[in-house]
């Protein structure tokens, strides 16, 4: 029902299709990025969370952002800093129900991959198809919405997409309220847990921006591999 829905909205022409050399290979690829991208952001919290166990007056917290920032796909970039994530810095963190995270961070970040409509090459876009195809790879991969605590679903983000409306904005909210709800001694009041609750609200919307971009970029340079090919057989 869901795949019918969106095949019946699909009204670009054979022209304005941004083909590429392999779509499977394209699909593949953007998937990746959007979970290499969620487990780098699931890392980062897990990193920044181990930095106030004892760190917090010896790195400085700008650099933290930096890297991230700058390594906006790569898992473990804060090791630069000489921060780890295990049982003595982050204990709360390594337990099932915490596990939950990464799939709820990919899952927020596959519901937003109907914006892909909006980056264009050579003023192609691509289909609702392709943009569908790459969702469910991505959910194949492991996202999932854990007991609906994510309000965004795919199907809206692609009507504000068609209709031209902007987004919700990209926030901790419901890591915030999964942290209450489920992981009882990160919900408690200490100066840990507040700084990373803290920090958590400032590194989402950072995050999304930079990572966003990457994916955009991701997409051009696909269809630029086909362009290439394209002209080079001609």
């Amino acid at each position: 029902m869901l795949f019918n829905f969106i095949k019946q909205y699909t009204h670009l022409k054979g022209d304005d299709v941004l083909n590429f050399i392999s779509e499977t290979n394209a699909i593949n690829g953007l998937s990746d990025v959007i979970v290499k991208g969620g487990v780098c952001l699931y890392n980062s919290i897990k990193y920044i969370y181990s930095l106030a166990e004892k760190d917090f007056y010896n790195i400085n917290i700008k650099d933290t952002f930096k890297i991230i920032l700058n390594n906006i796909t790569e898992a473990d970039s804060l090791k630069a800093l000489g921060l780890r994530i295990d049982d003595y810095t982050c204990r709360e963190m390594n337990s099932p129900e915490y596990n939950r995270v990464l799939p709820l961070i990919v899952y927020c970040l596959a519901v937003r991959i109907p914006t892909l409509k909006n980056v264009r090459c050579d003023d192609k876009c691509m289909t609702d198809d392709q943009i569908f195809r790459l969702y469910n790879t991505v959910i194949a991969k492991g996202a999932e919405n854990y007991k609906d605590i994510i309000p965004e679903t795919f199907l809206e983000t692609k009507y504000l997409v068609r209709k031209g409306k902007p987004l919700p904005p990209f926030t901790a909210d419901w890591y915030k309220v999964f942290i209450y709800s489920s992981v009882p001694s990160l919900a408690e009041i200490t100066n840990k847990n507040m700084f990373l609750l803290g920090f958590a609200d400032v590194l989402f919307a950072m995050f999304y921006s930079c990572f966003e971009e990457e994916l955009h970029n991701r997409v051009i340079e696909y269809a630029a591999d086909n362009s290439s090919d394209t002209d080079d057989g001609g």
